[in-house]
């Protein structure tokens, strides 16, 4: 039976991340070597200076007994009974006395003892106290600091990218240059750049130094390497998997091994993008709306159990990239187009803001550029939108989502003057307010929004970062129907997901779940994941994932280890599986890698 929707690993990881995450639990601490040391000898001291005390009141006690008896033995024999009976008197009264000595100077030692051990037991606790702190303080700079790189590399790709098409132009022109001096019979050429002489040598034909002709390669056109591109995704074949949640569901890609152009080498990952009923589009490649990187869009139909290559829109260096900005539509059957994909970019450098939708139909078979001007809540100084998710909605509303603010919705149907209409939904008010510039964890992490059932619903682990894990509340929303305000609908904290009778059968440590993701046909039915590692010296090694299921309104946690490769991002929640036909039902199977001898796989995680 083919499930009703499906979790879908959302990105591909060819390479496994290193970087440690987390620290050691307060269980896996134990005192220090020293410490236990210092406590032993000042045990073991205690003890010495008792035995030392005995030795010595006895010391004592026998010189006062000889010195007694040697006094005794020159007195007269009429005195030698009493003599005798006050020294058994002197003898037991000082052993007392000395026992009395002994046993206060032993009280005294173990009280210092144990007063000792509380100062040492105290100064134990808040030397964990400031190693807690300080790997929190570690971690946070860690994680801003992967940011910035992030957004370093990003930028520094960007530049790369502006200097080759710099560079191509130039060289262009200079071939234009030359076929119009050959047309004219000129011989003299002119003055270039070392740059360009550079350029012209790698890349054209020239007289070479011993007056012949020298043959080089011919540099590719952007034209050229889109063609490729869209030639080579034509060649890519999908193969899927579906299982019930909370199972993941894997979608796999593949390609024929012999026949990747060079020109498409870097087309190794797939990511998904957003999915409409039985459509699903992913990112092919690097390329992000935007961005002038290399890749495309694919598009899988699961009614078909088929791929639909869509080549990137035509690059305008004007505009900018939201986040991910890609949402795919599902059209009714018997219409010319059967989908649409939009594409939302803003403007660089305009006050204030403004917008660009791009949109591809099969039938114009090219993109079409809508200009918009975005909501007046977007236009704020400083007011930055980054879409983390998008999605549609009733049929013809396109929704990007930021889960550090609100969501930004576009009724096609509302087009004025053939400009797209936006519209601003922040998110509810009561929840905890955080700055993506300033928080370093990354929203999916502890934040979802998604269609449930015609409504659209938001899950949020509020205080996340900011309190302890016992403390952290996991609240459901649901938008009204005007898609004016938000309705809180459901909350639990996470304590009692820890608390509860499957999660302590199973053995697991209070471990803070992350990546939450809405169930698709359930209400108040939310989806973690559980990461277990531990410390083993200065790393931190994996040990295993489990996916819980949470049902908010009848506190119910059931749970399923995850088998397949580490999820490092949320999980992806698609109703594509319910509309796989009866033909194709038995196609869509997962297949062993060993079988496919001749292919290589790139997995749809």
């Amino acid at each position: 039976m083919v499930p009703a929707w499906v979790l879908l690993k959302r990105e591909i990881l060819f390479e496994h991340d290193a970087s440690a995450f987390g620290g050691a639990s307060d269980s896996m601490r134990r005192p220090r070597s020293g410490e236990e040391g210092e406590k032993s000898m000042r045990r073991a001291r205690s003890g010495e200076d008792g035995e030392i005390s005995m030795r010595r009141a006895r010391s004592r006690h026998q010189e006062e007994g000889s010195t007694r008896r040697s006094r005794s033995r020159h007195e007269e024999e009429g005195s030698t009974r009493r003599s005798r009976s006050r020294h058994d008197d002197d003898l037991r009264g000082g052993r007392e006395e000395s026992m009395r000595r002994v046993k206060f100077r032993q009280e005294e030692g173990d009280s210092m003892s144990r007063y000792s051990m509380r100062r040492a037991s105290s100064r134990h606790e808040e030397e964990e106290e400031e190693e807690e702190e300080e790997e929190e303080e570690e971690e946070s700079i860690r994680r801003a600091s992967y940011r910035h790189e992030e957004e370093a590399m990003r930028r520094a790709r960007s530049r790369h990218e502006e200097e080759q098409d710099e560079s191509v132009m130039r060289f262009l022109s200079y071939r234009h240059e030359e076929d119009l001096r050959a047309g004219r019979g000129e011989d003299s050429a002119p003055v270039r750049s070392r740059h360009e002489e550079d350029s012209w040598r790698r890349g054209s034909a020239g007289p070479s130094r011993t007056g012949g002709t020298s043959t080089t390669v011919k540099v590719p056109s952007r034209q050229d390497i889109k063609d490729a591109i869209l030639v080579y995704l034509q060649s890519v074949k999908p193969d899927a998997h579906f299982a019930n949640p909370p199972q993941l569901s894997s979608l796999r890609l593949l390609r024929p091994t012999k026949s990747i152009p060079q020109l498409c080498e870097d087309i190794i990952s797939v990511v998904i993008a957003s999915a409409d009923k039985n459509l699903v589009a992913l990112y092919a490649g690097p390329y992000r709306p935007g961005n002038n990187l290399k890749g495309g869009y694919l598009i899988y139909d699961t009614s078909k159990n088929s791929l639909l290559a869509v080549p990137q829109p035509p690059y305008d260096y004007s505009r900018a990239d939201l986040g991910l900005g890609s949402v795919v539509l599902s059209l009714k059957e018997g219409k010319e187009d059967t989908y649409l994909l939009a594409e939302l970019t803003k403007k660089r450098g305009c006050t204030p803001p403004k917008a660009a939708l791009s949109m591809w139909r099969p039938s114009a078979a090219e993109w079409v550029v809508y200009p918009a001007s975005f909501p007046p809540e977007l236009c704020l100084p400083n007011c930055v939108f980054q879409a983390d998710m998008c999605f549609s909605y009733r049929g013809s509303v396109l929704c990007w989502v930021d889960l550090f603010k609100g969501m930004l919705i576009c009724d096609l149907m509302l087009h004025i003057d053939g400009r797209p209409k936006f519209r601003y939904i922040p998110l509810p008010q009561q929840s905890m307010a955080y700055d993506r510039f300033e928080h370093p964890w990354r929203a999916e992490e502890f934040r979802s929004v998604a269609c449930v059932d015609g409504s659209i619903k938001f899950v949020t682990m509020d205080g996340y970062g900011q309190r302890p894990g016992n403390e952290l509340s996991l609240t459901a929303w649901t938008l009204s129907t005007d898609l004016c305000h938000w309705n809180k609908v459901n909350e639990c904290f996470v304590r009692d997901i820890w608390e509860s009778k499957n999660y302590l059968q199973s053995g697991l440590p209070k471990i803070l779940p992350l990546f939450p993701v809405l169930s698709m046909n359930e209400d108040d039915v939310v989806y973690l994941v559980v990461t277990r590692r531990k410390v083993v010296g200065c790393q931190v090694e994996y040990m295993g994932q489990y996916l819980l299921r949470v049902d908010m309104q009848h506190h119910k946690v059931s749970f399923c280890p995850q088998n397949t490769e580490q999820i490092r991002s949320q999980p992806f929640a698609s109703q594509c599986s319910a509309y796989v036909s009866a033909y194709h039902k038995g196609k869509v199977k997962a297949r062993k890698v060993e079988a496919c001898k001749d292919k290589e796989m790139i997995w749809c995680t």
